[in-house]
């Protein structure tokens, strides 16, 4: 196995600390929607919130956005190249309402959006572009697939992306993330990917700690996939007090080896944008408290560390 960088491809355990669900850059472009507390979009400043993060003992970044939706391949080879973080990149497509109506996912056939995948798996993916998401490719190889249902769940549009996710890694292996609303929808997509044949393993299924349902998580994580816990510091939500005895009940529930967290960073967070929280917030605030309510730094290392490490793998059936 291995987990597929920026840097190139490297044994899942010198990764280190890692975020699995966060955002670097999003740019706007001519066909997407992106609402404006959404965009990264300075290059220095976003590098100053990785230095703290490294500072801190922050390794490894799972930036989860996808083809189209304003990535910008170039800065975060840039990035990694003028700091010590590994970043993991993302094909695939998000949800729907972030890109207008003709944008081209949306009449293409299931196989050239299994296509663009798995190109952007093996041989490299395409450079932002304000007009034109297809105008440059880079030989920057994407590490994860990222896919998305909104509020109506698995339509047809939906399923397409989908099925073109699991095509992609059956001919790949590579892991697979998915967005869900507000935590609607992360049951049902974890049963029709893996009816799809994806191992459980490779799949991470973000945001389901938007909503506090112990016994929906329980539910998904009996069928074997990683959670993605990202809704840390985020009140409109939920305290981190409620989250973190979310996470304690999980553990003692037996799914410590399922779980993995994030930030989903945004412009409105990010210190150096102006917000009140930075990249390295998990490390500096976040896991005092674990450790305050009882979690053990084992179980914290599990989930920061070890957890990654089988989640962001390539793995083949």
């Amino acid at each position: 196995m291995f987990v597929r960088t920026i840097k190139g491809d490297l044994a899942p355990g010198t990764l280190g600390f890692t975020h699995c669900h966060d955002h670097l850059f999003v740019f706007k472009t001519e066909q997407t929607q992106l609402p404006e507390n959404l965009l990264l979009n300075s290059y220095d400043k976003t590098k100053n919130e990785v230095l703290r993060f490294i500072e801190k003992g922050g390794r490894c970044v799972l930036d989860a956005q996808p083809f189209g939706a304003g990535r910008h391949a170039s800065l975060l080879e840039r990035l990694c190249r003028e700091t010590e973080i590994n970043i993991v990149p993302s094909t695939g497509l998000h949800k729907s309402t972030f890109y207008k109506p003709d944008f081209w996912s949306f009449d293409a056939h299931l196989s050239e959006i299994a296509d663009l995948f798995i190109s952007e798996i093996e041989e490299g993916m395409y450079d932002y572009d304000y007009y034109d998401s297809f105008r440059r490719r880079s030989v920057i190889r994407a590490g994860a697939i990222k896919i998305a249902t909104d509020e109506q769940g698995l339509t047809e549009k939906n399923k397409k992306v989908f099925k073109a996710a699991i095509i992609a890694h059956k001919k790949t292996g590579a892991p697979i993330l998915t967005h869900t609303e507000l935590s609607k929808w992360g049951l049902e997509q974890a049963k029709y990917l893996i009816a799809g044949g994806v191992p459980s393993q490779s799949i991470i299924i973000s945001h389901m700690d938007r909503v506090i349902n112990i016994s929906k998580h329980i539910e998904v994580a009996q069928l074997g996939v990683f959670l993605a816990y990202d809704t840390i510091a985020r009140s409109k939500y939920h305290s981190d007090e409620i989250e973190v005895s979310m996470l304690k009940t999980m553990i003692q529930n037996g799914f410590c080896n399922q779980i993995v967290i994030g930030m989903d960073s945004t412009r409105e967070r990010f210190l150096t944008y102006g917000g009140p929280i930075g990249l390295d917030f998990i490390l500096t605030h976040f896991m005092p408290m674990l450790l305050k309510f009882g979690i053990s730094e084992e179980d914290i290392d599990t989930i920061t560390v070890k957890n990654p490490q089988t989640a962001l793998s390539f793995k083949r059936k």
